[in-house]
């Protein structure tokens, strides 16, 4: 049976093997685009074969366009990542919004039916109808009024 000690070391290590695993597919991506960037830029800034290469601007064109796909594959990332469940709990800022919203709302359609019922039976009175659980007066005096 393993210790707490020796489950969190192993815990730790899937969770650097996963950050290794997760920036890996990214720097490949953005350095085959960069590549390709510097490449173009090499072939097309010569003006021809008969001019030299200018590799200064092929390795200017590779650095901007590794910077950038990295830049967007991150943003991206970050985009797509689902918050941990333990920010949503708590009090202040991290208080978990969406069941307080919903204790708002109810509270609101509690007051408004009660409000209707109270307004329903205001007009029953003033109109002269029974109360609930009375019975009907039809063709008999009203001993209310």
């Amino acid at each position: 049976m393993l210790r707490n000690e020796e489950l969190q070391v192993a815990e730790d290590d899937k969770g650097r093997r996963s950050l290794l695993e997760t920036v890996k597919a990214p720097l490949i991506f953005s350095f085959a685009m960069g590549f390709v960037a510097g490449f173009v830029t090499l072939i097309t800034s010569s003006g021809g074969t008969d001019n030299p290469a200018r590799l200064d601007l092929g390795l200017i064109a590779f650095g901007i366009g590794f910077i950038a796909t990295l830049l967007v594959i991150s943003m991206l990332h970050l985009a797509s990542r689902e918050n941990p469940e333990h920010l949503a709990e708590g009090s202040g800022v991290n208080r978990n919004s969406e069941e307080l919203y919903r204790q708002q709302v109810a509270k609101r359609r509690e007051d408004a039916r009660r409000n209707k019922a109270d307004e329903a039976a205001q007009a029953r009175r003033g109109a002269g109808e029974p109360e609930d659980g009375d019975e009907p007066t039809y063709g008999r005096r009203d001993e209310r009024r």
